[in-house]
């Protein structure tokens, strides 16, 4: 059987939340196709390939980078999968979507906005019309409802994309993922920041605490400063081992939050923007909490009942999610039943 050639709308070495979401949705297609070779290719919608980044969809010019480069029409794929976070639509796909005509079939999968206001333009409208389209959270579910699209809600795939799992069995260590208020783009207000650096010390005392760092910059930021390990990697995989030695994971970060439910590790996530509660209002194993509030609820957690919960919700998130590509698939041509 020749390999499923599948063009991937995502980034790479620009937010590791979003190759977070792809190797989720790798993971469950691995999982569909056991036997079976696939090819996934790259469409890169990093704001660095573009000259007015989220202004305009003109993509730099003469790029080298190992990833597919639109240009007059499509190569030959069986399917595109466009993975979540905010740039599913509009400028940074516009290049893609220009050029799609009828097929091949299209799957939106994760995706959420941060306003219930979608700036769709004709050519989304006509790639959403005919897709399989998995929301994460409730603004987008509600948004493209309203335009009239069928709608599936889940959690984001990011959950699917740890590559095992050590569940947490006591509460002793936690991982602290702290955002700078200090970059241009994926920073927090300046009181939240101050918040979870005054929260650090009151772990502390009671926990070994590490910090993990998601970019950069934060980790130039927080590792000069602070009095404890601070943590960061350019390989978004490695996180997953950053984490694994960790009994709970305090964030700002929605997508840090998830892998830790996605090792099967709860998670506590600070940070109640809109786009981030959105997501996390289908995750009941990771609970919003202001920062003051942080220490009176790990007095009461017990981390045994939630965890066996945290299992049995992910196992079921999963078999839901396999069901609906497994049915989509079918209907495309490009998922046949094993019979027995």
């Amino acid at each position: 059987m020749r390999p499923l050639q599948i063009l991937c709308c995502s980034t790479r070495q620009w937010n590791p939340g979003d190759e977070w979401i792809t190797r989720g949705v790798r993971r469950l297609f691995s999982t569909l196709y056991p036997g079976r070779l696939l090819n996934w290719m790259l469409y890169d919608r990093s704001p660095d390939c573009f000259l007015d980044p989220w202004a305009a969809p003109d993509r730099r010019p003469h790029q080298l980078a190992n990833s597919f480069q639109p240009g007059a029409e499509l190569p030959d794929v069986d399917l595109i999968v466009i993975a979540g976070t905010p740039e599913w639509l509009g400028p940074h796909l516009e290049p893609l979507a220009r050029i799609r005509r009828t097929s091949p079939p299209v799957f939106y999968l994760g995706v959420d906005y941060p306003s219930p206001q979608l700036p769709c333009t004709p050519d989304d409208l006509r790639m959403l019309s005919e897709a399989l389209i998995v929301t994460r959270g409730r603004m987008a579910t509600q948004a493209l409802r309203d335009l009239g699209f069928e709608v599936n809600i889940l959690p984001c795939p990011a959950l699917f994309s740890a590559p095992f799992e050590h569940p947490a069995r006591a509460l002793k260590r936690i991982a602290v993922v702290l955002q700078s208020d200090k970059v241009t783009n994926q920073s927090v207000c300046t009181s939240l920041k101050a918040r979870m650096l005054h929260l650090l010390p009151i772990l502390q005392s009671r926990f070994s605490v590490k910090v993990v760092c998601n970019y950069i910059d934060e980790f130039f930021e927080f590792s000069a400063s602070l009095n404890c390990p601070v943590c960061y990697s350019y390989d978004a995989d490695e996180y997953y081992g950053l984490l694994s030695d960790c009994d709970m994971v305090i964030s700002t970060r929605l997508h840090s939050a998830l892998i830790a439910n996605s090792m099967l590790k709860p998670a506590i996530m600070t940070n109640n923007s809109p786009r981030v509660t959105s997501a996390v209002d289908v995750c009941p194993y990771i609970f919003v909490r202001e920062p003051e509030d942080v220490p009176a609820f790990l007095e009461q957690f017990e981390p045994d009942p939630i965890v066996r919960n945290l299992i049995n919700w992910k196992r079921d998130q999963e078999s839901q999610y396999l069901g609906l590509l497994r049915e989509a698939l079918q209907k495309h041509g490009l998922y046949q039943v094993q019979n027995d």
